[in-house]
């Protein structure tokens, strides 16, 4: 049996031209019956498992096809949610800005925040508003939520904002029921703060807001409410940290008041007077 398999496998060529010969006189002195068995059982036993492998590899080609299309379907879904998602917040903060640009009797210029300082402490921001928008120096900024800053530099299309929380800004405000001034400041640009005197009317939960002194901000823009009060170590004083109304860290969308400085004015006039004859 062995000498067999050998003799086909050493002679394969000539053994499969034997084989089709033998078949094909075989069909040919058949009967049309006989032809069509034989035709069928060839197709069965021959023809057949090379169809199927075609078949199935042509089906496994398909479905990976479908499947690398299914991917890329959901991947363009998951890029449209999520832009559909974050221009819905976008509109809710814009549907802010605009009720914001009711409340106030301010020119407002609605400005984008472009790019921040990238310091653990938030000094500092970059708008895309500047001289062609008639900027000027020292413009407060605010937010949906409050009072954020002060363009301290403008370019032509371009805004550096000092932020509240750097450490260098001072901001005058006042207690809104009391009507007590303080110095809102900051050391570390997350903790705010305000000295006030030990008998000031000052309580947990009262508004802050600016007082208009210092020429920059106007008076009633809400910087933050009263968190807690300190007794400082100097009887003749006390200290109230304040909750911070604006977000510095996640500022996407601000207002610039387009309203010059005061003591610029101020100081025009005091100009006019010294010139007067």
């Amino acid at each position: 049996m062995q000498w067999i398999i050998r003799f086909f496998a050493t002679h394969r060529n000539i053994t499969s031209l034997v084989v089709v010969a033998g078949v094909c006189l075989w069909m040919l002195s058949s009967s049309v019956l006989q032809q069509q068995l034989i035709s069928r059982v060839l197709i069965y036993s021959i023809f057949y498992p090379f169809h199927f492998y075609i078949a199935q590899t042509t089906h496994i080609k398909n479905i990976f096809a479908e499947n690398r299309r299914l991917k890329e379907e959901v991947a363009s879904l998951s890029v449209k949610l999520a832009q559909t998602a974050d221009r819905t917040q976008e509109n809710e903060r814009l549907t802010d800005l605009l009720d914001i640009s009711r409340q106030y009797p301010y020119t407002l210029v609605p400005a984008r925040v472009v790019a921040r300082d990238p310091s653990l402490i938030s000094r500092s921001a970059i708008v895309n508003v500047g001289k062609d928008k008639g900027l000027l120096p020292y413009m407060p900024v605010m937010t949906t939520r409050g009072v954020a800053g002060k363009l301290i530099k403008v370019m032509g299309r371009m805004s550096l904002v000092q932020l509240m929380a750097d450490p260098a800004n001072r901001t005058s405000v006042m207690i809104r029921r009391t009507r007590e001034i303080g110095i809102l400041e900051t050391e570390n640009g997350t903790d705010f703060f305000i000295m006030f005197r030990a008998h000031a009317d000052v309580a947990v939960g009262d508004s802050v807001i600016t007082s208009g002194l210092g020429g920059i901000y106007p008076r009633g823009l809400l910087a933050g409410l009263v968190a807690r009060l300190e007794q400082n170590r100097d009887p003749l004083f006390k200290k109230a940290w304040v909750k911070i109304e604006a977000n510095f860290d996640r500022l996407e969308e601000v207002f610039v008041i387009k309203m010059p400085p005061r003591w610029a004015s101020f100081k025009s006039e005091l100009d006019s007077l010294e010139a007067a004859p």
